[in-house]
């Protein structure tokens, strides 16, 4: 646990009290402009990936010392919570650079991986959809844990159990959640895979109910992470801090989570990887994890753009070089364009493409919402692994420029996949062949791809 915890408690009681107004308008925005003009961080407006040493170097610095100048906003008590520099370096300093997920013969080590490392970043692939038909949400588990580059899942929110809804601090999504818990094992068992990572609780928004998802064992310390996630702009509350302190008394790894959007206070993405930093120490403080999932979005909601994956690409290269954190992006587009739409694929192959010379150690959600395209994402990082960071940067621009067809209607799992044997049709196998196709031509190569 973090040493930082208790300390954190205490000055949500005793630090400067703020109107969270003036910290948010006033405050955070003044002192993140200054930052970054300080440290000279400035994106060109056409580079799709950060990949400078020494910019990292100035984002993470910058970040830092955003988190020790504007602090944390206690919601609770209307109080900055701040530490001192020499609390951050010693959380940086006691930090684990390595974990385990899962369990048995499905456990995997993830330590830490410089830009073109030979290890792979591990893929956690979409398990489920939004739907309130139990059969119709395990069998889209199913078809992607049947994948051998399944190195795990992230469950798909379930919008309820038949006629029971998902309501936020009620019964019912505790009974939701724990839905989802069960049919990721039953996936996980029917895939053989029993000791598979299963992500974390999606189906819980409350405190209540995440703890309580670990109640049944369902989930445990082996098989899921409890978010811990710092609220947006530098802001933390206390079920922040009693979700760190459930964590650590019953041995569950935090997933620490930082997503700062675009455009709102931020000005661009050199502002939210400053911010993505900052979260990341000050989640380190609090909760003592190790896992880090950070990714920007815009206020569109928006996942894809030049200006994102910059973002991505350079938090994640600060953090490699300074950190060691198990580190892991979004990994696809998360649009509704559907399995065969180019736009996705070309976009899920850039996400894993950027994770590989960005020192990542993984990908989230990678791939998409069947099995083939969570195959594609984990195909595409194993052989993109050892890439230069100036051969990927090269390949993500041909592949921005390359043609797209139309995207066509999304279509339903039913109709791209046999329901009874779970055989993709031969539309969605030509999609992927295409694309396999068009990144071997590109550069790349994988055992399993035809030549």
């Amino acid at each position: 646990m973090s040493k930082l915890l208790w300390e954190a408690i205490q000055r949500s009681t005793t630090g400067q009290l703020m109107a969270e107004e003036k910290f948010e308008t006033e405050l955070f925005p003044t002192v993140l402009a200054d930052l970054q003009a300080k440290h000279k961080i400035e994106w060109d407006g056409e580079s799709p990936i950060m990949a400078d040493p020494d910019l990292a170097d100035a984002i993470f610095q910058a970040g830092k010392e955003l988190l020790l100048e504007v602090g944390l906003y206690c919601k609770n008590t209307r109080r900055i919570v701040k530490f001192t520099a020499e609390e951050i370096e010693e959380a940086i300093r006691t930090a684990r650079t390595e974990i385990t997920l899962g369990k048995d013969r499905q456990a995997i080590t993830i330590s830490p991986r410089a830009p073109g490392d030979p290890q792979h970043p591990y893929t956690f692939f979409p398990a489920g959809t939004l739907t309130t038909d139990i059969e119709l949400y395990k069998t889209h588990a199913k078809v992607v844990m049947q994948e051998p580059t399944c190195d795990g899942v992230i469950p798909i929110p379930l919008y309820g159990v038949g006629d029971v809804k998902n309501i936020a601090d009620s019964p019912a999504q505790t009974l939701v959640c724990l839905t989802e818990a069960q049919i990721m094992n039953e996936a996980a068992m029917w895939a053989g895979k029993p000791g598979l990572f299963l992500g974390i609780p999606m189906s819980a928004t409350t405190p209540l109910t995440l703890m309580s998802a670990f109640g049944s064992g369902l989930y445990n310390k082996h098989n899921c992470t409890l978010p811990v996630q710092i609220i947006q702009d530098m802001r933390i509350d206390y079920d922040r801090l009693n979700l760190a302190f459930f964590a650590e008394q019953h041995g569950i790894e935090p997933w620490m989570s930082s997503s700062p959007a675009l455009y709102a206070y931020l000005t661009g993405p050199e502002q939210a990887a400053m911010e993505i930093i900052a979260h990341t120490l000050g989640m380190l403080a609090y909760s003592g994890g190790s896992l880090t999932q950070a990714m920007s979005i815009s206020v569109h909601g928006t996942y894809i753009g030049s200006d994102i994956s910059w973002c991505n690409s350079a938090a994640a290269l600060a953090a490699e070089r300074n950190l060691k954190l198990p580190w892991v992006t979004f990994g696809s587009m998360g649009n509704p364009a559907g399995p065969l739409s180019d736009e996705a694929w070309f976009q899920v192959a850039i996400a894993c493409i950027s994770a590989c010379i960005s020192g990542m150690e993984g990908l989230w959600l990678a791939g998409g919402s069947t099995g083939v395209e969570a195959r594609w994402a984990g195909e595409m990082a194993r052989a993109a692994a050892t890439l230069k960071p100036k051969e990927g940067v090269e390949m993500i621009k041909k592949a921005l420029a390359a043609e797209r067809a139309p995207d066509p209607a999304p279509v339903s799992l039913r109709a791209l996949y046999d329901m009874k044997t779970l055989r993709p049709c031969d539309e969605l196998v030509g999609q992927y062949r295409k694309f396999t196709r068009i990144f071997t031509e590109l550069g790349l190569s994988y055992p399993s791809w035809p030549h």
